[in-house]
Formats: C-alpha cells, sequence, structure tokens
C-alpha cells in the first residue's frame, strides 16, 4: 500500500485509543506538555483517518505507524452507527450517564421509563452533523449538557403531559453538530442546556485528573 494510499484509510476506535497513549506517554517523559497533551489527545478522538492521527507524531519522532496500525479485519459494528441499530440507552427505574471522552454516535434511542438519563457531551466526540435521538421519558427526565457552539431541534418532540426545556440555539455554529430530538415525553422531562459551574468545575477535576494519570505512566 503506498504512503499516500494509507493516509486515506478510515481509523476506529483501537487506533484513536492507541494514538491518545502514545500522546500520554510522550507527556509523561515530558515531551510535549500537558496543554500540548490536552490539544492533542481531543484531536486523536476525534480523527477520522491515518493523516489525522500522523500529523500528531511529526515532531515526535513520527511513532504514529506503531500507534495505530492499519487493521487486518473491519471491527464489528458499534450500536449507534446505523439508523437500524441505535444506542440505546434505558433508565428503567435507575439511572444511566454518559459522560467523559466519549464518541457520540449519529443514532441514539432513549428509553427514560420512570428513571433519569443523563448526556453529558462536553468531553464527547462525533463525526456526524446531525444526531437523530429518539426520546421515550414515560415519567422519567433526561438531561442533555452540550458545549457551545452544540445546537438542539425538539420540534419532532410529542410533549403531552410532559416538559420539553431547550437553552440553547436550534442552529449550530459552523463544523458543529445539531441534536434532532423526536418521540413522546409522555410525563416526562427534558432538559438540553450548556454546562452550568458545576458541570465545568467536575470537568476541570476530570481533566487534572487525566493529567496526573498521563504523569504517573
Amino acid at each position: 500500500m503506498t504512503e499516500s494510499g494509507r493516509e486515506r484509510i478510515r481509523v476506529g476506535h483501537s487506533e484513536r485509543d492507541a494514538a491518545a497513549e502514545a500522546l500520554r506517554d510522550a507527556a509523561a517523559d515530558g515531551r510535549i506538555t500537558l496543554e500540548e497533551l490536552d490539544e492533542r489527545l481531543e484531536r486523536a478522538l476525534s480523527a477520522k483517518t491515518f493523516a489525522d492521527l500522523d500529523v500528531l507524531f511529526v515532531d515526535l519522532g513520527g511513532p504514529a505507524r506503531e500507534a495505530a496500525p492499519v487493521a487486518e479485519a473491519p471491527l464489528p459494528q458499534l450500536p449507534g452507527f446505523a439508523e437500524d441499530d441505535p444506542l440505546i440507552l434505558d433508565g428503567g427505574f435507575s439511572s444511566v450517564t454518559r459522560t467523559g471522552a466519549w464518541e457520540l454516535p449519529p443514532f441514539i434511542r432513549i428509553n427514560a421509563g420512570a428513571g433519569t438519563v443523563r448526556l453529558n457531551c462536553l468531553q464527547a466526540t462525533t463525526r456526524a452533523r446531525v444526531i437523530d435521538i429518539e426520546v421515550i421519558a414515560s415519567m422519567g427526565t433526561v438531561v442533555i449538557v452540550v458545549p457551545d457552539g452544540w445546537a438542539a431541534n425538539t420540534d419532532r418532540l410529542s410533549t403531552s403531559w410532559g416538559t420539553a426545556k431547550s437553552k440553547i440555539t436550534s442552529t449550530p455554529t459552523a463544523g458543529k453538530p445539531v441534536l434532532v430530538l423526536r418521540g413522546s415525553l409522555g410525563m416526562g422531562t427534558l432538559r438540553v442546556r450548556h454546562p452550568s459551574r458545576g458541570d465545568l468545575r467536575r470537568l476541570e477535576k476530570a481533566l487534572q485528573a487525566s493529567r496526573r494519570r498521563a504523569l504517573e505512566r
């Protein structure tokens, strides 16, 4: 395979995770600063091709090839990346939370039941520009926290006796995603908002813990 051909190949979770691990090792060795680590980790976790990963290692001796080998066989498709196989989050009578650094897939189904489902997207990455979220809240609560620039459209939601509140714009900033919410709230509650001060404090603590772990390795 030619070098140019390799650069166009799409990468998956294993390649992104391996690149992130190599970047943490570089920070632990003192080859990049913690600020550079944060910036490069964000780019590594949102990388689409080997070219996106390779550029992160140009000044580190080019270990991206070892960090992100070509997969010999296609990886199984994860839930949420096909319309007929959405990522299902079921609150039931309890609670479900997605937070931290994770990839937000384009198709999600939320069954809140009588519980709580919380999506914290402050560290999430996504390759999609439109995120289709089907909500069935019944008597439960759904809370979605998104970064600046993201948008949400609730026009397709049936509220019945429930309540839907979106405190963010319906038009995304260029390059940012829009969440298209549909379904029925029943007697449930949906809130879409930007981070509170508490959310930002927890995010800063999580980032500090990640930096400490990187230095300890």
